[in-house]
């Protein structure tokens, strides 16, 4: 993994090339290791990274829809009459109505398991400390975070690690909710790719807080 936020700071500082006062060096991110084994193609990937592999999917095995209502009262251009083939005023049909209903609940769901593992992660490096060890089970455990490591490609070791792979969950559940507003999409296709996504982040989140507690607080391991 690496350290994030990396901070230097020199009251003053004499090089070959010049004395400096007050420098102060900032860096994003270092990375500590080389990866045991090469990264796949799409690590932490975005919402249109897996849309090819998820339209193939959905292409094979299309969605069965059975509306439990005939309007949409999503926004205020409605209420909208979407029963017979007709569309909203934003065109949506029934079919794209649907599947933006089903990625809304997945983002709450996904939010949920997110917004848990941020708080516990939080209050864990609070009391415990960043460089807190990952530990699911020692020896007995090959790969500590296999869903993590498949969606992002790389291996937490610290609680501290988990922090990035956080940053990213919660910024693609705000792309996923902006996908829901008002004409932002329009096929159910992708609508549903899009859920697929957020399954995939809500795994992730799920994991993260399932690891940060079983290794701070010493729960059961494998």
């Amino acid at each position: 993994m690496g350290i994030k936020g990396v901070k230097v700071k020199f009251d003053e500082l004499e090089t070959a090339i010049g004395r400096f006062k007050g420098l102060e060096i900032s860096i994003g991110r270092v990375v500590e290791e080389i990866p045991e084994e090469p990264i796949g193609p799409t690590p932490f990937p975005g919402i249109a990274e897996l849309r090819d592999w998820d339209l193939k999917l959905l292409r094979r095995y299309r969605p069965f829809y059975m509306p439990f209502c005939d309007l949409c009262c999503l926004c205020t251009f409605g209420k909208c009459d979407l029963t017979q083939g007709k569309r909203g005023a934003c065109g949506l049909d029934m079919a794209a109505q649907q599947s933006r209903i089903v990625l809304l609940a997945c983002c709450i769901g996904a939010a949920t398991h997110i917004g848990h593992a941020r708080h516990l992660v939080e209050h864990l490096i609070e009391k415990y400390g960043r460089e807190t060890p990952i530990n699911i089970g020692e020896d007995a455990v090959e790969i500590d975070m296999p869903v993590t490591t498949l969606v992002t490609g790389v291996k937490p070791k610290t609680l501290g690690d988990l922090e990035m792979v956080l940053d990213y969950c919660e910024e693609q559940l705000t792309h996923l909710l902006s996908c829901c507003h008002t004409g932002m999409e329009g096929n159910n296709l992708d609508f549903e790719s899009k859920v697929f996504h957020a399954g995939m982040i809500d795994q992730v989140g799920m994991e993260i807080a399932d690891a940060a507690q079983i290794s701070a607080y010493g729960f059961p391991r494998a």
